[in-house]
């Protein structure tokens, strides 16, 4: 990060594909004090997942989640403002395509696409301005297959977020797959409970 300005994460697979199933609208945003993390305990899980890995790669410069944003973009969506190199506004930036075309970056004078299973780490304006390190340009790949990304911005805080806060306590609910792995495991069929013989006390 010091050098380049960006780096890649090898990234664990967080999501399923029951989550962009419901979702709903293009463009969703979960700020850090949003209710709605609770619906959506995978990119609750995520976004703990990279503040931790920011706090121990950066922790001179305290940086702390502001918000996540999950963007559905149907097969063929072109949007001329992203479609070419810029360089994101806020502090620290990540993109992550868990489906479809990959974000597209610089490096030197070559473009590259992020390597499937990983998330790339940018280098906003502020950052930019504070170290005098370079932006991270990059780009949407432009119209073609349809793809899900996931975007979070982060910004130095005084304070950290308290263990209390919604996005952390909605990571730590139990996985869908963690719960039906065990169901199988007690030969029980997947999303049936078993009628209980005990009596109430």
């Amino acid at each position: 990060m010091a050098g380049r300005g960006f780096t890649l994460l090898d990234t664990p697979p967080f999501f399923d594909d029951d989550l962009f199933l419901r979702l709903k609208r293009r463009r969703m945003v979960l700020r850090v004090d949003c209710k709605r993390w609770w619906k959506y305990p995978q990119l609750a899980r995520y976004a703990c997942w990279l503040e931790g890995l920011l706090s121990d790669a950066l922790p001179e410069e305290a940086v702390a989640l502001v918000a996540l944003e999950l963007r559905h973009e149907p097969a063929g969506s072109v949007d001329e403002q992203v479609d070419r190199l810029h360089a994101d506004g806020s502090y620290l930036r990540t993109v992550c395509t868990p489906y479809g075309p990959a974000t597209v970056y610089r490096e030197g004078h070559t473009e590259q696409s992020v390597p499937g299973g990983q998330t790339l780490l940018m280098t906003a304006f502020e950052r930019a301005r504070a170290l005098g390190v370079p932006c991270t340009l990059h780009r949407r790949p432009g119209a073609g297959p349809e793809r899900a990304v996931v975007v979070g911005s982060f910004e130095p805080h005084h304070e950290q977020p308290s263990p209390a806060a919604v996005y952390r306590q909605a990571a730590q609910t139990r996985r869908p797959r963690d719960h039906q792995s065990r169901r199988k495991a007690a030969g029980l069929p997947a999303g049936r409970r078993r009628r209980s013989t005990a009596r109430p006390g």
